[in-house]
């Protein structure tokens, strides 16, 4: 059972967009509120926030089914170009007449974490990833949308991290890298051994990978180093800078 699966919309559910979570704009706390004004001032046009996810490998079944092109070496964005023809899709014909603007994929610079904790999805892993009892790690945001929709608000799912009863703390045994000791994430070890001509993590994260969390949702590889792969070329031009 996936707790996180709010909305009952085949659209959104057959695509993989499997995770949902709606707040009343009007109910977040004072400082959330606050926060969504100053990054996205338009905010005051609007009743709810609408945050949407995928959790384990349907997302990418569905995706690699289009015509879209799935490539490490391609410019555009197939993976956020998808998700926003579904939304737009879902607002169409589930929502038809109701404003609403897609915030992410954007411009915005909204924490999707912390909405993502608001809702009871994200707790703080060793390697810098989101996880839950659920998905384990492989669960990802997707869009943020304001809207004037009435729909029903979700509950906070109420869970605690599995990393706290995790003993053997494999992911950061794993790190070949070693940038998980002392149960600490070292940016510059990680970012570092991935640019070496050998390294294991190129292409995926060993750490992840490692981890036991809900692995029968784990990404495929394709997935895996399509996602890794973008990240270590965004490293590397930097890095030329």
């Amino acid at each position: 059972m996936n707790p996180y699966q709010t909305l009952s919309s085949p659209l959104l559910n057959d695509a993989g967009l499997n995770c949902h979570a709606v707040f009343d704009i009007a109910s977040l706390s004072t400082d959330a509120r606050h926060l969504l004004i100053e990054r996205c001032p338009q905010v005051i046009k609007y009743r709810q926030l609408i945050l949407i996810g995928h959790g384990g490998r349907q997302f990418w079944q569905s995706l690699s089914a289009t015509d879209a092109v799935i490539s490490t070496e391609a410019s555009n964005h197939p993976v956020d170009d998808f998700t926003v023809s579904i939304v737009r899709q879902f607002f169409e014909s589930e929502c038809s007449g109701v404003d609403y603007e897609i915030m992410y994929p954007g411009a915005y610079t909204v924490s999707l974490q912390e909405l993502g904790k608001l809702a009871g999805w994200h707790h703080a892993s060793p390697f810098m990833v989101g996880i839950n009892a659920t998905f384990g790690s492989w669960f990802a945001y997707r869009a943020m949308i304001l809207a004037n929709t009435n729909l029903p608000t979700s509950t906070p799912v109420k869970t605690t991290s599995p990393c706290h009863d995790c003993s053997s703390k494999i992911c950061i045994q794993s790190c070949p890298a070693q940038a998980l000791d002392g149960g600490e994430f070292h940016l510059l070890k990680c970012v570092s051994y991935r640019q070496l001509e050998n390294s294991r993590c190129k292409e995926t994260c060993v750490a992840r990978v490692s981890c036991p969390v809900a692995s029968e949702h784990r990404y495929s590889e394709q997935q895996i180093h399509y996602h890794y792969g973008r990240s270590i070329r965004m490293i590397n031009a930097m890095a030329k800078r």
